[in-house]
């Protein structure tokens, strides 16, 4: 069943940086020394048995759980690899695992639709500029928690309104309309108790933190990590091939400076995914 792909571009997401802090020792107890990497873009180059042939020098993307940054990769199984569009880049159709998926699986667990009103927090990295992206697909007013160097990249992403969360969150949040539900992707606790402070009735999805402040009755609070299917990722992709969906793409490094494009998600604001290129 295996079909083996020659490596194009790895996104670096934060998932590896927090397992190799141990911070997930809860959801996923490894040990270290581990490859890392999930998503990955290639072409496929050799198939087994089991593999159609016509598979051979098709443009993929696929997850790999054991680990993606390597050369190539033998994917075994069959559901976790899909087509890429002639008309995609390589390059962004590598941002959709580990990107757009997570935010479409949040716009789909929230059930969010036209009339919502939707804050997100931590607005610029490689999850939140698809999720503001499918957020207004579905006509949803989007309030952005962010830093000021990001607002201008922010708004033409369509977000409505902006919140400096370096400065007084509470007060921001009273002067703007209700948010009644929430995407949490950075998993702050000050920023979740300022939200709390200054927002009430609202449902909150964080995918970043399973731990919470206390809050009340009428403000409800879920962690989620599930899957957008098989259909999700096609979906995913023929966005981006129509032009529905832009891919946002910060920087792209050789896999030979991988510390150096961690240090840069951790450290900088973020415009988009960070790529590593074989």
């Amino acid at each position: 069943m295996t079909a083996l792909v020659e490596t194009a571009y790895v996104p670096v997401l934060p998932w590896d940086v927090m397992t190799e802090k141990g911070d997930l020792q809860n959801m996923r107890p490894v040990q270290l020394p581990l490859v890392i990497g999930y998503g990955f873009s290639g072409v496929v180059s050799k198939v087994g048995a089991l593999r159609s042939s016509n598979l051979i020098g098709q443009r993929v993307i696929g997850a790999n759980p054991a680990g993606a940054m390597q050369e190539r990769i033998a994917s075994n199984l069959p559901p976790l690899l899909f087509k890429v569009p002639d008309n995609v880049r390589l390059r962004d159709a590598a941002t959709l695992i580990g990107g757009a998926d997570a935010a479409l699986m949040a716009v789909n667990t929230m059930q969010v639709s036209s009339g919502d009103t939707v804050l997100v927090t931590g607005a610029s990295g490689g999850v939140r500029t698809y999720l503001i992206q499918l957020l207004k697909m579905v006509g949803a007013h989007v309030e952005a928690l962010a830093s000021p160097p990001n607002f201008d990249f922010l708004k033409k992403l369509g977000v409505d309104d902006l919140v400096d969360y370096s400065a007084d969150v509470t007060t921001q949040l009273a002067n703007l309309p209700h948010a009644n539900k929430v995407i949490d992707t950075v998993g702050r606790l000050d920023l979740l108790e300022a939200i709390i402070a200054a927002t009430r009735h609202f449902d909150l999805l964080s995918l970043s933190t399973t731990t919470f402040p206390e809050h009340t009755q009428d403000q409800t609070f879920q962690f989620a990590n599930g899957s957008i299917g098989l259909n999700g990722y096609k979906r995913l992709l023929n966005w981006l091939s129509d032009g529905t969906l832009q891919a946002h793409v910060q920087t792209i490094l050789p896999v030979e400076q991988i510390k150096q494009a961690q240090h840069q998600l951790v450290e900088e604001h973020s415009h988009g995914r960070i790529l590593i290129k074989f």
